[in-house]
């Protein structure tokens, strides 16, 4: 599997499914090299707003014996190079160095072949598992995370753009560096949304948060339109690139759109109560309500105020299910101190957990699974729009502008996960999309019977 597709005369691809394997080669353990370009199927690598690392899956047909002659074992490391040069961004790739941690799906299809998969990760993953934190700790969390990386998983370089207030002060209970970091996002709210610690194929590891990502343009449309607009007798390379690429192949979706489940969640109202174990004092209660404060992709909310209970009749808004409890110890940290001073590990929490988790729990509102053409600046975090086409009766008239998409599930998303597949068949991108919000407002309009 070395390449799929066809190009021009001057090397340009003509399709989103074109690419060419330029590298694929695995270390063994000694030493040893080895071109694994023929031998490979398919390629598989799956990144996500909640992974902390790449997963890569080689799936090889081997006629050579590699599996004995390297005598694969784990932690081979393996180098690709997946290229092509396009219409519109010119020369594109993938340059990853990965590691094997597994081998699976072993069969002999024939009795001179040996079929198997590569599981690879990325260093840092076992760079991880080399270590133990147990130390204490003392700063803001987007320091100490950035601390974490650089010193414990030596990453001298990677994205970050998160800020996240206050300072805390603690110790690691005996955990590993991704342990540790997650164990910090846990309590960690940037401007009261969820911050996201990932590793995406194209830029590497990345600190974010939600309300980072909403800041960026929109990447890129997203269509199921029943027919092609451009031609080769009439359009540019460009733009039939272009149209082939916004196309959508697949599509299936969980709408979520429920209010029983997202109600019980703390998504439209919640209360927060704050104790202090040393005096045995409860705060007074602190309550949410959602409202126009809260960020989102699109302009209308996944709630109304006319939405009720029917069983009472009582406003979703006001519905008091969802209870946090957050505790102090005003013997061991000062809670009342000027800003500046260290507080507990709870202390970034605080009133952000409300909005915070109603944030994490609206954007499970519309989840959309679909395979699109390849693309290989398509990654998680990214923006997209999908204008998907409403259904109609034979007999009304083709809708025109807004009125001919389906409003609940068109609108704007942001790309939760992401799978770039590379196989016999052409490089596509098996995604998975969420969304927080929609394009009209979710009530219909009453009309005169």
């Amino acid at each position: 599997m070395n390449n799929f597709g066809i190009t021009s005369d001057d090397g340009i691809c003509l399709s989103p499914l074109t690419y060419n394997l330029k590298i694929a080669i695995i270390a063994a353990n000694n030493g040893e090299i080895f071109d694994i370009r023929d031998e490979i199927e398919d390629i598989k690598i799956h990144e996500g707003l909640h992974r902390s690392s790449i997963v890569v899956e080689i799936f090889l047909q081997d006629d050579k014996n590699i599996i004995d002659e390297l005598k694969l074992s784990g932690n081979e490391r393996v180098s690709l190079v997946i290229e092509r040069n396009e219409p519109v961004l010119g020369d594109q790739e993938f340059d990853l160095t990965v590691f094997v941690s597994d081998i699976s799906n072993y069969s002999e299809p024939k009795p001179s072949i040996k079929a198997y998969t590569l599981i690879c990760v990325s260093e840092h993953v076992y760079t991880n598992n080399k270590k133990l934190l147990n130390v204490a700790f003392e700063g803001n969390i987007k320091k100490l995370i950035t601390n974490i990386v650089k010193t414990n998983l030596n990453i001298p370089n990677f994205k970050t753009n998160a800020s996240v207030k206050g300072l805390i002060k603690g110790i690691y209970p005996n955990l590993q560096p991704l342990e540790a970091i997650g164990w910090l996002l846990r309590n960690s709210f940037d401007n009261d949304t969820q911050i996201y610690f990932y590793e995406s194929a194209k830029d590497g590891l990345i600190l974010t948060s939600y309300g980072e990502l909403l800041q960026q343009e929109l990447y890129n449309n997203y269509n199921r339109h029943p027919f092609q607009q451009q031609s080769m007798q009439s359009s540019s390379l460009e733009d039939i690139f272009e149209e082939e690429r916004q196309k959508i192949r697949k599509i299936k979706s969980s709408l979520n759109v429920s209010k029983l489940n997202a109600s019980s969640r703390g998504s439209f109202s919640s209360i927060l109560n704050k104790i202090d174990i040393a005096t045995k004092k409860v705060s007074d209660p602190i309550k949410f309500k959602y409202d126009s404060s809260m960020k989102k992709l699109n302009d209308f909310a996944p709630i109304e105020k006319e939405m009720v209970i029917n069983l009472d009749g009582e406003d979703l808004l006001n519905n008091k299910q969802k209870q946090y409890y957050i505790s102090y110890n005003s013997k061991a940290f000062d809670v009342t101190s000027s800003a500046g001073r260290p507080y507990n590990y709870h202390f970034p929490t605080d009133q952000s957990i409300l909005k915070g988790r109603a944030h994490m729990n609206n954007l499970d509102t519309t989840t959309v699974q679909m395979t699109i053409p390849g693309d290989f600046n398509y990654k998680p975090g990214n923006i997209i729009q999908l204008d998907l086409l409403r259904g109609a009766d034979i007999s009304e008239e083709l809708a025109t502008g807004a009125d001919k998409f389906d409003s609940t599930t068109s609108g704007k998303y942001i790309v939760s996960s992401s799978t770039h597949h590379f196989g016999k068949d052409g490089y596509r991108i098996i995604t998975k999309v969420k969304k927080d919000s929609f394009i009209v407002k979710q009530l219909r309009n009453k009309k005169n019977v």
